[in-house]
C-alpha cells in the first residue's frame, strides 16, 4: 500500500548530511510522506456568529497549509442549504495541491450564509460533494474527509427534502445513510467535529462510523471518531489533532500565550520525527513569528524548510530532516497589536520494516531467528530514543501453519525471536513483520521460503567480534560453516555499508569441502568515517551455487575517535595538580608551622646572681617576631636587661628561638653564641647569669609537652624533670653548697632557705642574699 512507501526517513533525520547507501537493506533515499487527500466541510449555517466562522475558517486554513507532504491535494467546501438557484454546497477550494499558492487563501472565500442564500444545514450534500472530490484521487493514497459543523443537520421545506416539514427529518435521514454508504464504498473516512449548544453527538458518531476505516493501522484510537467542543474556541486545536490521527501523524502538545510586545512558544520535536510542520495560529495577523531550531539558529527557508503563511493569521514551517529537541517561535506584536497565538507540531517518523531470517533458508523442525529492523533514508534505526513507543510483532503462515510471533526488541533496534518451525511441514511459508507506532504509519515487511527440499548442501553462520572501533579500525568477524554434500563449494563474504564508510573487506572468501569448520575475515573501514553508529548488512554467499545466501545478518560498527589528550591524561592531570596542591598546602603549612615555632612567643629573661633572680624580668616586646632584642646595662643597682624594638649593633644582644628543640640561642653584642634552657642560667659574664621562663612550657599539659592551643608555636622544649641534677654551673663560687633546688642553682622559682646567720633580703631590689 502507499503507506507502506511511509516509512524509511528516519535515519536521515537523526544523521543529516551522511552519504546514503546504495542497498536497500542499509537505507531507502526514495522513502518519503506519503501524501493524502482530503477535503474540509466548513458549515456556513446562519446560526455562526462573526466569531466561530473566522475560527472555522482558521481551521480550514490551518488544514490547508499544515500539511506534511507537499504532494497531498486539499479542497474546501462551505455548506448551509438549497435555496432557490443556490445549492446547498458552495466548492470554495477545488482539488489543489497543498505547494499551490493558491491553497493558502481557498479558507477566505468561506462566510456565513443569508436567508436568501440556504441558511440551514444539509450535512448530505456536503458529505456527498466531499466524496465526490475525492473519488478521483489515485487508487490506494488515503482520502479523508473533516466536518466542521455547530448545529444538527436541518432544512426547511423546498430546501431539497419536500415541503412536507413532517417528513423531513425521515427524507434527511434516509439521504444521510446513503451519503454514508457512498463514502464508504469510495474509501473516505470521516472526521467530524462539532461546536455550540445544538449539535447531536450521535449524529456526528454515526458520521464517523458510516465512513471508510482508518489506513494507519488497527490501533483503537486511530480509529476515525466524532469530536465535539463547547465552542468554536476549541476548533483549531481540536482539528489539528484529528488531522494528525486521520493522516497517520502525530502532534505534539500545543503552546499559547498572550503576545503584547514580544513572547515565546515551544514546540518539542521528537527523535523519530523525520518530517514535520510547526503550525502557528495567530489571533492578529500583524504579530511576527520567528522560527529556532534546538541549536539557537535561526530558520529562514533553508534548505529542508518551506515557510508559509506570512502575514496571515495562520504560519507554517516544514522542515525535513529536522534537529530533535525543542523548537523555538519567536512572536513579536507591533505597538497596539496583541492578541493570543498557540503553536504546535504535526510529525510523521517516515521509517519500514526489514524481515530478516537466519538461516535463510531453514528447514522444518530447525530453529530460526525471526528478526525485524527499522529501516530509514540512510540505514537501520538503532536510536533508544526513536525507538520509544515502537512495537513490533511477527507471524508466520503456511499450509498447516499460522502462528503470531512475539518479537522482542534488543540491541542497536533489532527485535527478534527464535522460532522453530514445526516438522513435516512443507511448501511456502511466509513470516511477516508489522511496525506500529505513534506518529509512524504501520507498516508490514514479508519473507517467503519454501520448505521440503530436505537439508541445505551448505550451511553457515557469522560470529562476531567487538562492535567498536577507532576511524581507519576494523571488526572481525568467523564464519563457522558445515558442507554436507561431496561438492565443493566457496564461499564469499559480502558486505553492505552505507557510502563513506570506506569498507573494505579481508580473507572474504574460502574454498571448503564436506565437514565444517571456521575462518576469519575483516570489516576494514576508512579513516574518514564518521563518529556514530554505521549500519549494514553482511551475508555468507554460496557462489558455486547462484550466489545463494547462507547466512545474513546487519551489522553495527560503533565509531569513537581516539581520545585526545585530555581524553586519556585528563584524570591524570588533575590527579597531578591536587597533588601539586596537597604538596604545596603541606609545605605551607609546614613553614607555616615552622615559623610559629620561631616565634619568641611570651618568655621572660631575668638576670641571676648566685642563683637568685635580680631585677625585673624584660619580656619582648612583639611575641611574634622571631627574635627579642635587649640592652644589658650594669652601669646602675642592679643590673638591668633594657628592651629594644630593633638591633643596634655593637650593644644589642639577640635572642632567638631554637625551633628543633625549643631552647633559646643568645647573641652577643660581639657575635658570641650562648645557649639557654629552661630553668637554668647560663653566665653572661662573671658573677651574672641570665636565665628565662617560657609561658608556654610552663602552662602546657603536665606532661610538659605543648599547650596544643589554638596559636601553637611549636615545640619549645619542656622544663627539666625535677630529679635532673641541676647543671654544674659555678659549683665552688655559686651554690655549691646550698640545698638542692628543683630548678637548678640558677632556677626562677624561690631560693632555698640561706640558713642562719643570712643576710638581709633585698629581694625587693632584684637581689638575693649579698654575697
Amino acid at each position: 500500500m502507499a503507506t507502506a512507501a511511509l516509512l524509511g526517513a528516519l535515519a536521515l533525520a537523526l544523521t543529516p548530511g551522511t552519504a546514503r547507501a546504495a542497498d536497500p537493506t542499509v537505507g531507502d533515499p526514495s522513502l518519503k510522506v506519503a501524501p493524502i487527500s482530503y477535503a474540509i466541510l466548513v458549515d456556513e449555517s446562519g446560526s455562526l456568529k462573526g466569531a466561530d466562522l473566522d475560527r472555522e475558517k482558521d481551521a480550514a486554513a490551518l488544514a490547508a497549509i499544515g500539511e506534511l507532504s507537499p504532494d497531498s491535494r486539499v479542497g474546501v467546501v462551505g455548506f448551509g442549504s438549497g435555496a432557490g438557484v443556490k445549492p446547498a454546497v458552495d466548492v470554495v477550494c477545488p482539488m489543489t495541491a497543498v505547494s499551490d499558492p493558491a491553497a493558502a487563501k481557498c479558507a477566505e472565500r468561506l462566510h456565513a450564509r443569508t436567508d436568501q442564500e440556504g441558511n440551514n444545514t444539509d450535512i448530505p450534500a456536503a458529505i456527498r460533494q466531499g466524496v465526490n472530490m475525492l473519488a478521483a484521487s489515485p487508487a490506494g493514497q488515503p482520502r479523508v474527509l473533516f466536518v466542521l459543523t455547530d448545529g444538527a443537520m436541518a432544512v426547511s421545506p423546498g430546501e431539497g427534502y419536500g415541503n412536507d416539514a413532517a417528513r423531513i427529518p425521515g427524507e434527511l435521514d434516509k439521504s444521510l445513510t446513503a451519503a454514508l454508504a457512498q463514502a464508504k464504498a469510495a474509501g473516505v473516512q470521516i472526521w467530524p467535529l462539532g461546536f455550540g449548544s445544538a449539535i447531536d453527538a450521535a449524529q456526528l458518531s454515526r458520521m464517523a462510523d458510516g465512513g471508510a476505516p482508518s489506513m494507519c493501522s488497527q490501533r483503537p484510537e486511530d480509529k476515525p471518531t466524532a469530536v465535539t467542543v463547547k465552542d468554536s474556541g476549541e476548533v483549531v486545536q481540536t482539528l489539528r489533532k484529528a488531522f494528525g490521527t486521520a493522516r497517520c501523524a502525530g502532534v505534539t502538545q500545543t503552546d499559547s500565550t498572550e503576545v503584547n510586545g514580544e513572547a515565546d512558544l515551544n514546540v518539542t520535536i521528537p527523535a523519530i520525527a523525520t518530517d514535520v510542520v510547526i503550525q502557528v495560529q495567530k489571533a492578529n495577523e500583524r504579530i511576527e513569528t520567528t522560527f529556532f531550531d534546538p541549536d539557537g539558529k535561526r530558520v529562514d527557508n533553508a534548505p529542508g524548510t518551506e515557510q508559509r503563511g506570512q502575514g496571515s493569521r495562520t504560519e507554517t514551517l516544514r522542515i525535513t530532516d529536522p534537529v530533535a529537541g525543542k523548537w523555538r517561535i519567536h512572536l513579536k506584536a507591533p505597538d497596539g497589536f496583541s492578541g493570543p497565538v498557540s503553536a504546535a507540531a504535526l510529525w510523521q517518523g517516515v521509517v519500514k520494516s526489514y524481515v530478516q531470517l537466519n538461516p535463510p533458508q531453514p528447514s522444518a523442525g530447525e530453529p530460526v531467528k525471526f528478526s525485524v529492523f527499522l529501516q530509514s533514508r540512510e540505514k537501520n534505526l538503532t536510536d533508544p530514543a526513536a525507538l520509544k513507543g515502537v512495537t513490533v510483532s511477527g507471524h508466520v503462515e503456511g499450509p498447516g501453519l499460522k502462528a503470531d510471533i512475539p518479537l522482542r526488541p534488543g540491541d542497536k533496534g533489532e527485535f527478534s525471536s527464535d522460532y522453530r518451525i514445526p516438522g513435516g511441514i512443507t511448501g511456502q511459508v511466509s513470516f511477516t513483520g508489522t511496525i506500529s507506532a505513534p506518529g509512524v504509519a504501520g507498516t508490514r515487511e514479508v519473507k517467503t521460503v519454501t520448505l521440503g527440499g530436505g537439508p541445505a548442501a551448505v550451511s553457515a553462520e557469522i560470529k562476531w567480534g567487538d562492535g567498536t572501533i577507532e576511524p581507519g579500525g576494523s571488526v572481525a568477524g568467523t564464519v563457522s560453516w558445515k558442507v554436507n554434500d561431496t561438492r565443493p563449494h566457496t564461499l564469499r563474504v559480502v558486505a553492505d555499508f552505507p557510502a563513506g564508510t570506506g569498507l573494505r573487506i579481508t580473507g572474504a572468501e574460502q574454498r571448503v569441502t564436506a565437514g565444517s569448520d571456521e575462518f576469519g575475515f575483516e570489516l576494514a573501514f576508512g579513516k574518514g568515517i564518521t563518529k556514530g553508529d554505521h549500519t549494514g548488512r553482511v551475508r555468507v554467499l554460496d557462489t558455486g551455487d547462484g550466489d545463494k545466501v547462507l547466512f545474513e545478518t546487519t551489522r553495527t560498527v560503533t565509531v569513537e575517535p581516539p581520545p585526545g589528550f585530555w581524553d586519556e591524561y585528563l584524570w591524570l592531570v588533575i590527579g597531578g595538580i591536587v597533588l601539586i596542591a596537597l604538596l604545596l598546602g603541606l609545605l605551607g603549612y609546614l613553614a607555616k608551622r615552622r615559623k610559629r615555632a620561631r616565634r619568641i612567643g611570651p618568655i621572660a629573661l631575668r638576670l641571676y646572681r648566685d642563683g637568685q633572680p635580680i631585677g625585673v624580668e624584660t619580656r619582648p616586646l612583639d611575641e611574634r617576631a622571631e627574635a627579642m632584642w635587649f640592652r644589658l646595662d650594669t652601669t646602675g643597682f642592679p643590673p638591668q636587661l633594657i628592651p629594644l624594638y630593633q638591633h643596634e649593633p655593637g650593644t644589642a644582644w639577640i635572642v632567638r628561638r631554637t625551633a628543633a628543640t625549643g631552647t633559646m640561642d643568645v647573641e652577643t653584642p660581639l657575635g658570641a653564641h650562648l645557649h639557654l634552657d629552661t630553668g637554668r642560667p647560663t653566665e653572661i659574664e662573671p658573677g651574672l647569669a641570665l636565665g628565662f621562663t617560657d609561658d608556654r612550657v610552663r602552662n602546657g599539659p603536665p606532661d610538659g609537652g605543648s599547650s596544643g592551643s589554638g596559636e601553637p608555636y611549636g615545640p619549645y622544649g619542656s622544663a627539666a624533670p625535677a630529679t635532673a641534677p641541676p647543671r654544674p654551673y659555678g659549683e665552688d663560687a655559686y651554690g655549691s653548697d646550698r640545698p638542692y633546688n628543683p630548678y637548678g642553682p640558677y632556677g626562677s622559682g624561690p631560693a632555698a632557705d640561706p640558713g642562719p646567720g643570712a643576710g638581709p633580703d633585698d629581694t625587693t631590689f632584684g637581689y638575693g642574699p649579698p654575697r
